[in-house]
């Protein structure tokens, strides 16, 4: 029963050392194609903490998905457009309120570029 004890003690301790940083999930609301007819998308993701203003992440509509990094006010995706092809954003993000931040990509696909404004609910 020690041994059993002591090896819980320990796997909780190693866990909550690895999976130490902030993560939070985030719920978006996307507004695609600023520079043309707008089209309205909301996506769901989590976000983890590194510290020192950097960050990194993944993100979904249930079509396409990304994963992303940010340092301050920079920002840098790359994921999978919903049809097999690529996609890539670069972009800045600015924190409105303690809980919510706005995004303004470039996003750039095989078939498309756009400009994406969203609005982001850190929980």
């Amino acid at each position: 029963m020690k041994k059993c004890v002591l090896l819980l003690i320990a796997s909780i301790s190693l866990t909550s050392l690895i999976f130490s940083k902030d993560i939070t999930p985030v719920f978006s609301v996307r507004y695609d194609s600023l520079d043309d007819a707008i089209a309205v998308s909301d996506a769901i993701g989590l976000e983890m903490n590194l510290g020192g203003d950097r960050f990194t992440g993944f993100d979904t509509d249930g079509n396409d998905s990304r994963i992303y990094v940010g340092w301050q006010f920079g920002k840098i995706g790359f994921g999978d457009d919903g049809n097999g092809g690529g996609k890539y954003t670069v972009g800045a993000t600015y924190e409105i309120l303690d809980n919510i931040s706005m995004d303004l990509d470039y996003v750039y696909t095989d078939d498309s570029q756009n400009i994406r404004l969203g609005i982001q609910v850190h929980f």
